[in-house]
């Protein structure tokens, strides 16, 4: 169990992390195409239950 604690601490210490400025870029982008992504399939949800509702009338 050391040596695991051992080896996780020395590899941690060769992560690159982030900054602030590209941790906020980068949330914004996950942030923006979510919206994207979420509108998208609200549209295509929409579009489909008009579909079955139309072919339901007839």
């Amino acid at each position: 169990m050391i040596r695991y604690i051992k080896g996780t601490i020395e590899e941690m210490k060769n992560v690159t992390w982030l900054n602030g400025d590209e941790t906020s870029r980068d949330t914004n982008y996950v942030i923006i195409t979510s919206l994207l992504f979420s509108g998208f399939l609200a549209l295509v949800d929409l579009l489909v239950g008009i579909g079955i509702k139309f072919l339901m009338n007839k």
